[in-house]
């Protein structure tokens, strides 16, 4: 369920470690051309897909995604159950001879890979928007497209890692990037030993499930069987600026309640099938493993 992460590490001494290890190859930031001097002072080495940047300053900053990291840093496409997230954290923590507890989270992504009745592009084109904001869509170079909204702590994604992957399977991608750790203050992850909280999963699970009710479905359904005003208003929630141009927060939930009420009427509950796919996908993720390993670092 945890993807991307932003890891900062300030524990005296671990900077100096890290560049002394002969497993690192490490490597100034921004070299001159001319005169090969180091205007950053700062130096990044790979590990997979990891990045490890040490500053002058003594910090320590990881970035990239755990499940990639999983699979060797090729794809983040599959089930990364609660077993092999234990397990990666563990590896992570002794790659950088610090543990969990000291691996102060900055950003985090949570999510889940679910397979689709239908195409993922078809469920994204009928997403219409998120609390009433209108997506930004973006492509992965023609290989299908991703909708997001960017929020002042969180940004919402859902896209398509069918085509993403050329994969075979339908599958969607529905997550939450966390930019400030301010957004998950209820649920206190903190560093990564957090991440290793079965309890703070389950309500990170919460979380996603209840972003997922921030959707506003649109169906494309046929308006013959439907009444005057069913047809007006469907007819009108279809236009994703009509949601936008809506005066005020009272016309806004009227008008959804009975958009949303009519779609489930009359279409194939999209919608409701889809939610409960996450929601159940986060049960399985969770349910992989019931008992945390006895030894986290080594």
């Amino acid at each position: 369920m945890i993807d991307f992460v932003k890891v900062r590490i300030n524990t005296r001494g671990t900077a100096e470690q890290l560049r002394k290890d002969p497993f690192f190859d490490f490597r100034a930031n921004d070299v001159n051309a001319d005169t090969g001097e180091d205007h950053s002072g700062q130096r990044t080495a790979t590990v997979r897909n990891l990045e490890i940047t040490l500053y002058e300053s003594g910090l320590v900053e990881v970035t990239g995604s755990l499940h990639k990291y999983a699979n060797d840093g090729h794809h983040n496409h599959d089930q990364f159950t609660f077993e092999r997230l234990c397990q990666t954290v563990r590896e992570v923590s002794d790659l950088l001879h610090v543990p969990p507890d000291l691996l102060s989270l900055h950003n985090v992504e949570f999510g889940v890979n679910v397979a689709l009745p239908m195409l993922p592009s078809q469920f994204l084109d009928s997403i219409l928007n998120y609390r009433f904001k209108l997506p930004d869509v973006r492509t992965f170079s023609g290989r299908g497209h991703l909708k997001q909204w960017v929020h002042q702590n969180y940004i919402v994604k859902v896209y398509d890692k069918k085509r993403q992957y050329r994969l075979s399977a339908n599958i969607l991608r529905f997550e939450v990037k966390v930019m400030a750790m301010a957004h998950l203050e209820c649920v206190e992850v903190r560093t990564m030993a957090d991440l290793l909280d079965k309890g703070k999963l389950a309500v990170l699970g919460g979380l996603l499930s209840k972003t997922y009710d921030g959707l506003m479905i649109g169906e494309k359904l046929h308006t013959g069987q439907m009444t005057a005003p069913e047809r007006r208003i469907y007819e009108k929630g279809m236009n994703p600026n009509f949601w936008r141009d809506l005066p005020n927060r009272k016309q806004r939930t009227y008008y959804r309640t009975k958009f949303e009420q009519l779609v489930s009427r009359h279409g194939g509950l999209m919608r409701e099938t889809v939610g409960q796919l996450i929601s159940g996908r986060v049960d399985f993720l969770l349910k992989s493993w019931d008992v945390l390993p006895l030894h986290i670092h080594s």
